[in-house]
Formats: C-alpha cells, structure tokens, sequence
C-alpha cells in the first residue's frame, strides 16, 4: 500500500470499494479532534485519489471490453457483439460523475478511441443504453459513433396487455389466476406504467394472494397451494401500492381539493366547463400539441381546487401538479431543475397536464422591490412556449393570485387563454350553504348576505370553525343534521376572520 504523508497525518490508499468508508471515518475522526487546515488538505488529497483511482479503473474496463477485438480473438467475418449501459448503476463503471456533473473527459476519449480510433474494427454492433440521454456527450452520439438513436417509449395499451400475459402465464398455466381477473381491465388501469412497475403490480398481487393463506398465530401452518387464488381485488390493491413514475398525481390532485367540488355560481361553472373544452381540444386537435391556461383570482377563490379537478376529470394518463411546498430550501437552479424535470417527464407520454400552481411562489416573488428569480422567471418563459414532440400533446394550467406581477414579467402572454377566478357574491354563498346544510332555512339569507366578496376556501373555514359550536364539541352533531349553526355565533366567528 502507498502512503501519503501530509505532515500532520497520513493518508493510507485503500481498494476504491472501501475509499467511501475510509474517507467518511477519516472526517470523523477530524471533526472530534478539531479539523485544522492540514487536515482538511490531507481529505482533499484523498478525495482526489480517490476520483484519480476510480477514473483509472473505467479506463480499464472499457480496454478490457474492446480487447478481445483488438487482439483478434473474434473472427472478422462474424458479427460481434457488445453491449454496455452508459450510465447504469454498476458501482465503479458508470462513465458519469456520481454528483451528476456529467461525463468525465477522460472516459469519453477512451470510449471515443475504441469505437473509431487509428485501428478500426469491422463487423462489430455496438449498442449503448441509457435512460438519462440528455447527459450524454454529444461526441459520442455524432454519426460513425452512436449514430442511430432507438427511443423504447412506454408500452400502449396492447403493449401492457402482452406485458400481463407474460407475467401471469405460470398463474393461469397452474390455476392460480381467478376468474374475475381480465387481463385488458388491467392494461386500461395501467395507463403510462412501464414493464418493470407492471412485473411490480404482478408480484404484489400474488403477496396479497399470499397473505390470505398465512396465519399470524401460527406461521408454521403449511400453505394449502390448492386454494391459493389471485383475485381481481388483488390486483386493485397492488394498484394502490405500485404507482406509476409517468402517471397522474392522483394523491396529490385530491389534496387541492379536500372538500371536494359544489356548485358556487355561474362563473366557476363556466370556467370549469371550459377548461373541459380546452382538455377535450388537446386530445383531438392536430395542430394545437401544447395549450396554455391562466387561472387568476384573489388567494382562496378556488383555482387550485379548479385546476385540480380538470386533472382529475381530464383522464389523462400524467398529471402532475408543480407548487412551491415541494421546494422549500432549494436552490434556484436546483428548482429550474426540478420544473424542467417534470415537462421532460410530461414529453414521454401521448397526453399529459401539468398544473404550475401559485406561480408567483415559484418564481420567490416578494412584493417589496418587487424582488423575484429571473433564472426560474425565464425558464417557465421557455417551457410553455417549448412544443412537446411529434406525436405528444400538452396542457398546461397555472393559477396565479398576483396577475399583475405576471404581467409585468410578460409571464401573462405566455398563457393561451386566462379566465378570472372570482369571490362568491351572496347569490353564490348562498348555494353552497344550501349544499352543506348547516344553517336553518331562516338563517340562511342572512348568512349568505354576510359572506358577499368571501372566496370560498375562507368560507369553509369560516364554516368549520362556527360548527364547533358556542362551548366546542358540536361539529357532529351540526354536520349530521342533528343541530344547525346558530347565526348568533356565526357573526362573532365572523368578526374573528382575518380581512378579505
């Protein structure tokens, strides 16, 4: 073994497998002692051995790869085969740099010599694989290298019916497949899921299958394989496990609307009816692949809850929301990142939404200056004005309760259309509270008259907190019908609600 003396402590080089632990321990044995600046070179020194001996070894294995050709072993008048993944995850040979820098140069000269370097090799197919494509070097995809670019996209619905027969051929072959189980139910269920989540879903249908036949109080108990059955509930609970990485955010969606969706005047009706319209656009037109909505209004009106709802009615095979909450603490550029991430995503599948929620909150807008990200700013610039790919259509809906920001930042005229989301009037109040019936028939009016220009998600609120009654503990009671609010209460819950 090699020593490194730095002149406070020595560095002993170990095997690249165990380089991480070697490395990790020697931090922590720095910062118990109290690092000093020698022994912070002496771990800088060690890192880039480290880099140095992991380098080293790529090299080697992309020689060892190619050598077998370059010393003849393989007849030239046979075709010769050879496979390598490209940014896989095998410890020690991926060509690309574990912080996502990109590809060390290093290794692509390497890759580069060997494909078509002095010595030329005849009747060899290469074939490289990858599912990160915009990570690698250009060089290596420029015609007499990697010139022929195959993307594998996600199986159709035929695809995945093929997909299930080939996973569940022993359960039928052995009766262990039900016969309330249709194979093309399931492809339709498994819109944008990939071959390997449809292997997952199989498996976790059959431990279901399985722990029906298990006895906690006794594990020992033989398994009757004769009536083990896997069921069409199976397969719906393997569902709910196994969620696709391309598919809709269906979670997510219903978490934007909690109370779910009531009918509050015309406007939100009409608003709602036409974002239908513009869904229904985007599957059918052939020369609109991307459409753009704006939903703008005062914070609370509901447009979140709209856009969430169009998601969820849309049954679009991806549906994604992008808000600020999943965010916090990031980078700008890590969040630029992150958004384009999402439309990359969006661009593999036939139909997809995506709901850029509270932009303003995207972009760290603060009113005082006004002060906000130009980096994330011009980025959503580009996307909603970025086509999707020949064959691949895109809405995209963004809700905003600073229109007068966007505007300023032309973020507006980005967006095809833009529809108002208002307050509710009296008119309106006065619906939902019929919906909810939580007041008398006498108190209604009254009640209605007092949320004039109240956006609906404080009315809830408002609701909720007049529900607990005078003294508390008389929601159930209200919300069974037993009891109403009273009006009295309801005005001094009225008073404590901030200003709207």
């Amino acid at each position: 073994m090699e020593i490194v003396s730095t002149g406070c402590c020595e560095c002993r080089f170990v095997p690249p497998d165990d380089f991480d632990l070697a490395l990790l321990m020697l931090e922590l044995e720095f910062v118990k002692r109290g690092a000093r600046s020698e022994e912070i070179d002496a771990v800088l020194l060690a890192n880039q051995l480290r880099k140095k001996f992991i380098n080293q070894t790529k090299e080697k294995w992309f020689r060892e790869i190619f050598c077998p050709l370059n010393m003849g072993t393989f007849s030239t008048s046979d075709c010769s085969y050879i496979n390598t993944q490209l940014g896989d995850a095998k410890p020690g040979v991926s060509v690309f740099d574990k912080d996502g820098t990109g590809v060390h140069d290093s290794i692509v000269n390497q890759l580069l010599t060997k494909i078509d370097g002095v010595e030329s090799l005849n009747n060899v197919l290469l074939i490289g694989m990858t599912n990160r494509k915009d990570l690698l070097d250009e060089a290596l995809l420029r015609p007499g290298r990697l010139e022929v670019q195959v993307e594998i996209s996600l199986p159709d619905k035929d695809g995945r019916t093929e997909i299930f027969e080939i996973h569940t051929k022993k359960m039928n072959e052995n009766s262990f497949l039900a016969d309330d189980v249709i194979l093309e139910d399931l492809a339709a269920w498994t819109k944008n899921y990939s071959g390997a989540e449809i292997e997952g879903v199989v498996k976790s249908a059959v431990s279901y299958a399985l722990n029906r036949q298990l006895s906690l109080d006794d594990l020992t108990k033989p398994v009757d394989e004769e009536s083990i059955k896997v069921t069409r509930n199976d397969f719906l609970n393997a569902l709910q496990e196994i969620v696709a990485a391309f598919g809709a955010s269906t979670d997510d969606l219903e978490r934007c609307r909690l109370n779910g969706m009531v009918s509050c005047g015309d406007r939100h009706k009409h608003i709602l009816e036409t974002a239908m319209l513009l869904v229904g656009q985007v599957k059918v037109s052939k020369g609109s692949p991307l459409v753009t909505c704006l939903l703008e209004g005062p914070s609370g009106s509901g447009k979140t809850a709209l856009a969430a709802t169009v998601g969820i009615n849309s049954d679009f095979p991806f549906v994604k929301i992008v808000s600020a909450e999943t965010m916090i603490g990031l980078h700008e550029s890590t969040k630029c990142a992150q958004i384009a991430k999402v439309f990359e995503d969006a661009y593999k599948s036939p139909l997809s939404i995506i709901i850029l929620d509270d932009l303003e909150r995207l972009l760290d807008y603060v009113a005082v200056g006004p002060r906000f990200s130009n980096l994330i700013l011009q980025t959503l610039l580009v996307l909603l004005k970025r086509l999707p790919p020949k064959g691949k259509k895109l809405l995209v809906i963004g809700t905003t309760s600073q229109v007068s920001f966007l505007d300023s930042v032309d973020v507006c005229d980005a967006f095809s259309v833009s529809y108002h989301v208002p307050t509710l009037k009296t008119e309106d109040a006065k619906k939902v509270l019929e919906q909810l019936k939580v007041f008398s028939e006498d108190d209604v009016d009254a009640a209605a008259e007092a949320l004039n220009n109240m956006p609906i998600k404080k009315l809830y609120m408002l609701i909720e907190m007049a529900a607990q009654g005078e003294h508390g503990g008389a929601a159930e009671a209200i919300y069974s019908g037993r009891e109403k609010i009273k009006i009295s209460h309801f005005y001094d819950c009225l008073q404590d609600v901030v200003r709207y």
